[in-house]
């Protein structure tokens, strides 16, 4: 079973076991899964599965008629997607099930294929079809495909969005790591499953990123040179943008004073990045302390994206005169706990999020998010809808011991923000100091967590 996706495999069931003719669009970025997740659902269902490639119409109809003369199914050389169509129903002897991988290279060259496929599913034939439509380009899914598809798109049963897995299911494929190695690898290659497994379990992490980052022509070496440059013109621009981002540069100003764009120009860029999902843009909740709030500030969204761009891409001149261990040491290292942070932040949000889901939860949670004050800044937050009771969570990752001081910071953040102080939770490395402990045990609103309680 693919890790992680229980939730995709069960619906992709559901559906197959409808009555009717059924179209799926799968999609999500490049390597979170989406070929493993149709090759696990199909091992026990009739099938036939394409790869589309960029190529001419009448090119891609040759390559296709190939794959189903090499599944053994017969058919001209040059055939219409009408004629494919066709001679894929008479194939079926029962509920057969249609993978069109990279469907956005069929679909940008015409109507002809979505034509095909529509009367395929509506024909009043008896035999059944589930037409799965696999695509990497998250950006062409959701921003131009129903233009490109026309009324095609009402044909369309169900998109199914496969996002990043969770940092547990990390844990689960890296059993013997320690929570700290856990986190540094989830700060790396996020929640993407085709990276993980260019790891070795039985590596460090320093041996893992010397072997597979820092060696050139290694793949994930070849991948951060092209992760960008594949999905976009002008790299020189996004590089430039990502390049400040990466570098802790996260308003449209200090991007201006970096890279001499105008703000208009950022804004645009900015905005594409966004729909390819390398960037993003954070916003504070809206508290009554909103006037405390830091507006809007950007992000890079993509982990493995943010790490190249933080250690290699201003550094590749040392990269290639160095050995990867020396790089490593010089370059990454001592940095590299400082950069986990917003790493650490977001798998106590994802605990957090767990926790008020759950039936036990004392109120009910009608919006959550994250406080960025100018007095400080709040992890996770939570509240009811009319912000009368509220949950806090501050996380703590550059020491190993959160001192009294971080706790009574924090508290003034939840001043500055203007919400109660229902419930606090206290996330640290390895532990709290001991007047934090004193307080935790008067104050029942007060819960310490930390990496051993939750991670391991």
């Amino acid at each position: 079973m693919n890790l992680g996706r229980d939730r995709e495999f069960q619906y992709l069931n559901e559906l197959y076991a409808q009555q009717g003719s059924r179209l799926v669009v799968l999609y999500g970025q490049k390597h979170i899964g989406k070929t493993t997740l149709v090759m696990d659902f199909i091992k026990d269902k009739e099938h036939l599965y394409y790869l589309a490639d960029e190529a001419s119409q009448r090119q891609q109809q040759y390559l296709m008629a190939r794959q189903f003369q090499n599944c053994g199914i017969s058919v001209s050389p040059y055939p219409s997607y009408q004629e494919l169509m066709d001679t894929f129903a008479k194939s079926c002897q029962t509920k057969k099930v249609l993978i069109i991988d990279e469907f956005d290279h069929l679909v940008k060259a015409g109507p002809d294929f979505m034509d095909a496929a529509c009367t395929l599913l509506s024909s009043e034939s008896e035999k059944q079809f589930l037409i799965i439509l696999c695509c990497s380009s998250v950006s062409f899914v959701e921003n131009q495909m129903v233009s490109r598809m026309g009324k095609a798109a009402l044909s369309i049963s169900a998109f199914i969005k496969m996002r990043d897995l969770e940092f547990s299911a990390l844990s689960r494929a890296f059993p013997n790591y320690t929570p700290e190695e856990k986190i540094a690898l989830y700060g790396i290659l996020g929640g993407v499953p085709g990276l993980w497994r260019h790891f070795d379990p039985a590596l460090t992490i320093k041996q893992n990123i010397c072997n597979q980052i820092l060696t050139s022509g290694s793949e994930l070496y070849i991948e951060g040179e092209s992760i960008v440059s594949s999905a976009v013109r002008e790299g020189s621009v996004y590089y430039s943008i990502l390049s400040a981002l990466a570098g802790g540069m996260d308003k449209l100003g200090q991007i201006y004073e970096h890279t001499g764009f105008s703000r208009a120009k950022i804004s645009v860029y900015i905005k594409n990045l966004m729909e390819l999902e390398f960037a993003e843009k954070v916003f504070s909740l809206d508290t009554r302390g909103s006037q405390m709030q830091r507006k809007g500030i950007y992000k890079i969204s993509n982990p493995f994206c943010n790490f190249w761009f933080r250690f290699l891409y201003p550094n590749r001149s040392m990269q290639e005169s160095m050995s990867p261990e020396a790089f490593y040491d010089t370059y990454i290292k001592n940095y590299l706990e400082d950069y986990c942070r917003p790493c650490f932040s977001k798998i106590c949000q994802g605990y957090m999020q767990q926790l008020i889901m759950s039936d036990d939860f004392p109120f009910e949670v009608d919006e959550t998010g994250l406080f960025d004050g100018k007095e400080g800044y709040i992890d996770f937050l939570a509240m009811d809808e009319d912000q009368e009771r509220s949950v806090c969570a501050f996380c703590c990752y550059d020491k190993p011991y959160m001192t009294y001081e971080f706790y009574e910071n924090a508290l003034r953040t939840i001043a500055s923000a203007k919400v109660p102080r229902d419930l606090i939770y206290l996330f640290a490395r390895d532990g709290f100091d001991e007047k934090i402990c004193l307080e935790a045990k008067v104050k029942e609103n007060i819960t310490l967590l930390t990496i051993q309680d939750w991670l391991s």
